[in-house]
């Protein structure tokens, strides 16, 4: 069953790879944003520019990401970073939108010398730092995998599906109704990025699609369950229900050149439970 848990706990429960022998970053530091600097790790050659990004409270350097760097290595120049706040990099000034995170990015590849344009291609969250980077700078995008992201509004109806000053006397209920409802507030304690997800919304929602850029989304298997938990009554399961029905349909939608493929697997970080998918998926980029 997919919960709110699935996109705020995905930082929990991974233990870092060890790299292979033969994979040794070219680059790797910490670089000036601004008012502080992110951790920059690439694995630089002369073939494309590939970005990975994370999603939400993820970090490039946990060494998640080095068996698919190995397999896209003869592919691509491949750099991956650590947002602000995590990992190995420096937090910054809190809270932040969207696009305050693909303006430092661009400022991190810029100050490291990495040079444009870029494919892109990273999971979860990942999507919509990906559209805010491509709606900033459409000019250095060449494409993206995103590997299954939340359709667009995912915080946007967490945060406004409720009655207002709602109230139950089911603990469970209650307990989430106050985490979905953490949305409306950039610093709540519990989570990793201080993120303003209504603000970030707003840009979003104006943002241009990605054109005639090849968009590939690679979506875990679908169960047909239910989204929320059983104790979610009908009338406000509803919305997040239809936000996902059309999901498929927003994803077409993101380019003239976006299709849409399912993994065999159920899991959200598809970038580790089905690395085959992923790999070919980012690799099929180039030419199109």
């Amino acid at each position: 069953m997919k919960t709110i848990i699935k996109l705020f706990s995905i930082f929990i429960g991974f233990c870092a790879l060890a790299a292979e022998p033969d994979l040794k970053p070219t680059k790797s530091g910490l670089y000036d944003v601004g008012e502080f600097k992110l951790y920059l790790e690439c694995y630089e050659n002369d073939k494309p520019q590939l970005i990975l990004e994370q999603g939400f409270g993820r970090y490039g350097s946990d060494g998640v990401w080095l068996e698919n760097i190995k397999r896209l290595k003869n592919d691509f120049s491949i750099c991956l970073y650590d947002r602000a706040g995590l990992g190995k990099s420096e937090k910054g000034s809190v809270p932040f939108t969207v696009n305050d995170m693909a303006s430092r990015l661009r400022s991190l590849l810029q100050n490291a010398n990495i040079k444009g344009p870029f494919y892109f291609a990273g999971g979860s969250y990942a999507s919509y730092i990906i559209t805010a980077y491509n709606n900033l700078y459409p000019q250095e995008v060449m494409g993206a995998v995103l590997i299954d992201p939340p359709p667009l509004g995912y915080f946007y109806t967490m945060g406004t599906r409720w009655p207002e000053n709602y109230q139950t006397d089911n603990q469970d209920l209650e307990r989430f109704y106050q985490f979905e409802q953490s949305v409306h507030n950039p610093m709540f304690e519990r989570v990793p990025e201080n993120v303003d997800h209504m603000k970030s919304y707003a840009l979003l929602a104006n943002a241009d699609d990605f054109g005639t850029k090849p968009i590939i989304v690679v979506r875990s298997k679908l169960t047909g369950e239910r989204y929320d938990p059983p104790f979610v009554p009908d009338d406000i399961a509803k919305s997040m229900d239809e936000l996902y029905s059309e999901a498929e349909n927003y994803f077409k939608g993101l380019s003239t050149n976006s299709r849409v493929i399912y993994s065999e697997s159920e899991k959200h970080h598809l970038h580790i439970a089905d690395r085959d998918l992923v790999v070919k998926s980012i690799k099929e980029l180039v030419g199109k």
